[in-house]
Order: C-alpha cells, then sequence, then structure tokens
C-alpha cells in the first residue's frame, strides 16, 4: 500500500492490529528496551504516532488506536499545528521526508537509549525508531538534513549523539535538505 501524507492515519486494521508486537524488557530495571510495533502517522520531523503494544506502549491521551513518539536526539523544525503561527523554515519538508522514510503501516522497532528517559514531559515515549532498510530514522533525518542533533539541556546525553553530530555535520557542509533553504535547522546542535 502506498503511503499516504504525513498525519494521515492508518487504516483502522492497521492501527489497532498488535499481531506480531513484541518487546524485549531490561532484567534490571523490568522496563521495554526495546519494542516492535508499526506506523501509524507521521506528526512531524521528528514525531511519529505508532500501533499501541499492550504492556509496553499505552495509548496516548485523545486516540485510542496510537502511541506517539518523539524521536531521541533530533529536533527537526516545527509545524506549528494547532498555533496562530506558520511552520517554521523547512518544516513541511521535514515531515514529508520521514513521512517517506517511516510510511504508514510500516513494521518498525523503537529502542530506548540506557542513559536516557523513556518519556518527555507530554507523555510522549522517547526513543529511537528502526525501520527496514533503515538502521536508525532519526539519523536518515539529519543525515539528509531535515534535521538537527538536540536533546534538553540538563538532561542526559544520548548515546548516539556523537554520531548524529557528525552526521549534522556533513549535512550542513554539504547544504543538505533543508540546509540548502533555512538558516537554521530545528534547535541546534545539542546541549
Amino acid at each position: 500500500m502506498a503511503p499516504g501524507p504525513p498525519g494521515t492515519p492508518a487504516p483502522s486494521s492497521t492501527a489497532s492490529s498488535q499481531a506480531g508486537a513484541r518487546s524485549t524488557h531490561n532484567a534490571k530495571e523490568g522496563r521495554p528496551t526495546v519494542i516492535e510495533t508499526a506506523v501509524v502517522r507521521v506528526i512531524d520531523g521528528d514525531t511519529v504516532a505508532v500501533t499501541p503494544v499492550d504492556g509496553a506502549l499505552d495509548p496516548s491521551d485523545g486516540n485510542p488506536q496510537e502511541h506517539v513518539v518523539r524521536l531521541l536526539g533530533l529536533d527537526a523544525p516545527e509545524m506549528n499545528r494547532g498555533k496562530d503561527l506558520a511552520p517554521e523554515c523547512g518544516a513541511r519538508t521535514a515531515t514529508y521526508h520521514l513521512g517517506g522514510i517511516l510510511p504508514r503501516g510500516l513494521p518498525v522497532v523503537l529502542e530506548y537509549d540506557a542513559h536516557t528517559e523513556h518519556t518527555d514531559r507530554y507523555g510522549r515515549s522517547l526513543a529511537y525508531i528502526a525501520a527496514p532498510g533503515y538502521q536508525d530514522a532519526g539519523l536518515r533525518q539529519i543525515t539528509d538534513g531535515y534535521a538537527t542533533p538536540w536533546y534538553p539541556a540538563g538532561k542526559p546525553e544520548p548515546e548516539r549523539m556523537r554520531v548524529y553530530r557528525l552526521a549534522a555535520d556533513t549535512a550542513v557542509r554539504q547544504h543538505a535538505g533543508a540546509h540548502s533553504q533555512c538558516a537554521t535547522v530545528g534547535r541546534g546542535r545539542g546541549s
């Protein structure tokens, strides 16, 4: 099935199915570290909704058929939905690019970082997402110039930050993606 535009929910049969969803737990902490699920929709250039998984990914507020994941260690330009602001430079292209990497219905693996919190202040999971053919969807966003490395000040540095920074250096030098049209992409280079 061809992917729809980012932000388009998956058909209900895909969104509600949990067949094949699995999680691997960290024995030390008793919480999942790797979770298999599927993409429901891309929300913006660094946020994705996935299928909830019993005992591992609870449904997000407002929609029982999805769980929201914020890609860990990066930031993309904001769409500013629900605000009286226009999208930031590169926001639409970053969102569509991530939608091409993570089309609706695609089986993916969420991986939590051992050094960082698993959820943010909005209740979203903070995780890396791996898709078939791409080791790390966030790294692909950075490499292709649609996001930059970032994590909140005062929080532990994610494990992949060094690799993300190297990829961003190359993307900036090559004027890749949104770097070809925007003075800045996302919030910058990390704390």
